[in-house]
């Protein structure tokens, strides 16, 4: 008798594997898209967390939107008068510039930063191929000297001029290298501009594309290098994080977050994202359980004289339902089987094909184990119910 619901199924292989399937598809699709959103955000998080600093210092009124806040924002003056403040809480203060390029046929946030700076803003990075940009800050000088210097001849330096004196260039981290199979020595077109890819280092750094500060300022800061988007403290060892906080900003009047809070404030602006993506996963296993009902429901019309048979012969109530749902239950565990299947397919081609990331955790796993049980069980209920309703004398009279 505990094979019954086992038989029943390989009976009707071809309706069974699509109800697999289709339960299959709403498992890869939780799994999945929940997988993405998670894991492409929060890998952000991740690199902005790689950063060896503790605070962040942005224009006052602009905290809740630092994960997007680029271009002009704060003097870069700023950080060495906090560092000068604060000699005994703050070790380094490092100004950076953001904006947004294309790469690779894909829009990224790029970082801009002196390359002095580099070993706060990268936690010490290495680079595996190539060179820094501006290694010996040469390009810095003579654009300082071109645009602030007393004897600067005010003539704005040109694309070429840029060119030539190393400012165009860009390091790439190695998953963006190898996604858009560019190398050292490369040339990209972005923003009316030709930059040459100098340097490669590994995945994980802040940002995917990073650049020399003074670069930045001057092409998209309307052309004054004094300016940055934010600022990155890195603290003296035994320095209170919430206190120097607390102090800093009070002192300089403008809003100073905590770096390791990046995630949250991450979170909540694309909370909206995480619903949509609830909505969908919810009308999928939706769409898929009712199919998996349906398949049970035919067959259950369809065995009507064998139920006959088995409550003659003294099954019970109780017998007659578990029948039905071990059925739905098996059917779930060949859909989840298939579900993971496809998750991991879907992880292997993401990762491959584009710069996204799929974080297929325990945690997913197990809501989506959970999710196709309940689903099992509540498909299966009413198919069950019909089976016990089943009047033995009018179907056997009738057979």
């Amino acid at each position: 008798m505990a094979s019954l619901p086992l038989a029943n199924i390989l009976h009707h292989k071809l309706r069974s594997l699509l109800s697999a399937i289709g339960i299959g598809i709403g498992v890869c699709m939780l799994v999945t898209l929940s997988g993405l959103a998670d894991g492409s955000l929060f890998e952000i998080a991740e690199r902005m967390e790689s950063v060896n600093a503790d605070l962040i210092v942005v224009p006052r009124g602009l905290a809740d939107d630092t994960v997007t806040f680029s271009g002009v924002g704060l003097s870069e003056r700023l950080g060495d008068y906090i560092r000068e403040a604060f000699p005994d809480r703050i070790r380094r203060a490092v100004p950076v510039f953001t904006w947004s390029m294309s790469v690779g046929g894909e829009a990224h946030r790029v970082t801009a930063v002196q390359p002095g700076d580099w070993d706060v803003l990268t936690n010490n990075a290495p680079i595996s191929e190539g060179r820094i940009f501006d290694p010996d800050g040469t390009f810095a000088a003579w654009l300082q000297r071109r645009l602030l210097s007393p004897e600067a001849a005010g003539v704005a330096p040109t694309a070429d001029d840029l060119r030539a004196h190393g400012g165009l260039e860009l390091v790439i981290d190695s998953r963006l290298a190898a996604r858009a199979k560019l190398g050292v020595g490369d040339t990209v077109e972005s923003n009316d501009h030709t930059w040459t890819i100098v340097g490669i280092t590994p995945a994980g750094v802040i940002t995917r594309v990073l650049m020399p500060l003074r670069t930045a300022q001057y092409l998209f800061g309307t052309g004054d290098i004094t300016k940055c988007t934010m600022i990155f403290l890195n603290l003296a060892n035994g320095a209170d994080p919430a206190s120097t906080r607390q102090a800093v900003a009070e002192d300089i009047g403008q809003d100073v977050i905590f770096v390791s809070s990046y995630r949250d404030m991450l979170a909540s602006r694309w909370a909206p994202m995480f619903t949509y993506v609830n909505i969908v996963n919810t009308v999928a296993l939706m769409i898929a359980f009712l199919f998996a009902m349906t398949t049970l429901y035919t067959m259950v019309l369809e065995r009507t004289r064998d139920i006959a048979i088995l409550k003659s012969c003294g099954a019970g109530r109780a017998f007659v339902i578990w029948q039905i749902v071990a059925e739905g239950l098996l059917l779930t565990a060949s859909g989840m089987v298939i579900g993971l299947a496809l998750s991991a397919m879907a992880d292997w081609a993401v990762e491959r094909y584009t710069l996204l990331t799929i974080d297929i955790s325990p945690r997913w796993i197990g809501m989506a184990t959970l999710a196709a049980l309940a689903g099992a069980i509540a498909s299966s209920l009413y198919p069950a119910w019909r089976a016990t309703r089943v009047d033995m004398a009018e179907v056997l009279t009738y057979e």
